[in-house]
C-alpha cells in the first residue's frame, strides 16, 4: 500500500473499496517493517507516532533504494531471515548482508533468489557488478557460462533446467574450492 498517497485522516478513518479498515493494513505494515513488540491502536499519541515513523521510512527508502543485486523470488518475498526470526526480508528493503545471511543459513539458499549478483572481476571491466538471472537467460547464454566454468560440451545436456544446474553446481564447486584455499593459507 502506498502510505504516502493517503492523508493521515484517511490513514485512520477511512476504509478502502473493499470495506477493510486503512488502519488495520497501515498498522500491519508498521509491525512487519519495525517489528515493534506490541501496537496500541487505541492510543492517539501512539498512532501518530506509528504514523509519522512509518512515513519518515518510506520516504527514506523511496529517496535511496537499496543497491543490492539481489532479488527474491516472489514466493519468497517476506521470508523471515532465520528460524523464528522477526525481522523479514523484503525485495524493496533487501541488503547484501541480509542475503548472503540468507544464502548461507537457509537450506534452500540460492533457491530463494530470482537474481543474484556476479562480484566476479571481468575482463576490462573494474569490478562492475552484473546480475545473472539464469532463469531468464538464453540457451547459448547458458552453454557460453557454463563452458566458462569448464563444463565440457554443455549444449548436449537434455534442456535449459539441465544447464542450469550444471552451471550452478560448478560455481558451487568453485565456492567450495576458493573457501578451503582461503582456510589452508591461514
Amino acid at each position: 500500500m502506498d502510505w504516502l498517497s493517503l492523508d493521515k485522516e484517511t490513514i485512520f478513518r477511512g476504509k478502502d473499496d473493499h470495506g477493510n479498515r486503512y488502519l488495520s493494513q497501515f498498522l500491519r505494515d508498521y509491525k512487519q517493517t519495525f517489528n515493534p513488540k506490541e501496537i496500541n491502536a487505541g492510543c492517539d499519541r501512539c498512532l501518530e507516532d506509528y504514523y509519522r515513523k512509518l512515513t519518515k521510512h518510506l520516504q527514506i527508502m523511496g529517496a535511496k533504494k537499496p543497491n543490492s543485486g539481489y532479488k527474491l523470488k516472489e514466493k519468497y518475498d517476506g521470508i523471515p531471515l532465520s528460524f523464528g526470526s522477526r525481522e523479514f526480508a523484503f525485495n524493496a528493503t533487501l541488503t547484501d548482508k541480509q542475503a548472503e545471511q540468507l544464502i548461507k543459513n537457509h537450506k534452500k539458499g540460492k533457491d530463494l533468489f530470482d537474481t543474484i549478483p556476479d562480484k566476479t572481476k571481468k575482463e576490462g571491466s573494474e569490478n562492475k557488478e552484473t546480475v545473472i538471472n539464469l532463469s531468464k537467460s538464453t540457451r547459448p547464454e547458458l552453454d557460453e557460462m557454463a563452458k566458462g566454468l569448464g563444463i565440457e560440451k554443455p549444449e548436449e545436456l537434455a534442456n535449459k533446467d539441465a544447464v542450469i544446474e550444471a552451471i550452478e553446481k560448478a560455481q558451487a564447486e568453485q565456492d567450495k574450492t576458493k573457501k578451503e584455499g582461503s582456510e589452508n593459507k591461514d
